[in-house]
């Protein structure tokens, strides 16, 4: 009888261990995520306050009567700064994600992020 209910306790270490590894992983998990998710919110509300900003550039330049071409020169130059500002912040949040959490990443690069943060946000509608 004691054998029985040593293996029975045993049993139960063992479940009670399995177990708390599964729920701290979904929990790691989620919160993993919705971190993430509130990390790119934040990146692409910045990257639109650059947009912004520049809109009230060109404004500023066109009051001062600037060359159009000096004006469709600086929109080229902020442009390209944007786009790499994009990537950079992007690269630099997927190279922070520890290994183990990579495969839980469902973007590469700005494109797919903007995506993933409209797919979260779009399911949080519904």
């Amino acid at each position: 009888m004691s054998l029985y209910l040593f293996f029975a306790f045993v049993c139960g270490i063992l479940f009670n261990v399995f177990w708390g590894y599964v729920l701290g992983l979904g929990y790691g998990i989620r919160v993993f995520q919705n971190t993430m998710a509130d990390c790119i919110l934040m990146m692409a509300k910045n990257v639109q306050s650059v947009y912004e900003i520049n809109q009230l550039k060109y404004m500023a330049l066109d009051i001062m009567d600037r060359d159009e071409k000096y004006i469709e020169f600086q929109k080229k130059i902020d442009e390209r700064e944007a786009t790499s500002l994009k990537n950079t912040v992007i690269r630099n949040l997927i190279n922070s994600v520890p290994s183990r959490f990579n495969s839980v990443l469902q973007f590469h690069d700005w494109d797919s992020a903007m995506g993933y943060l409209d797919e979260i946000y779009k399911g949080e509608t519904k």
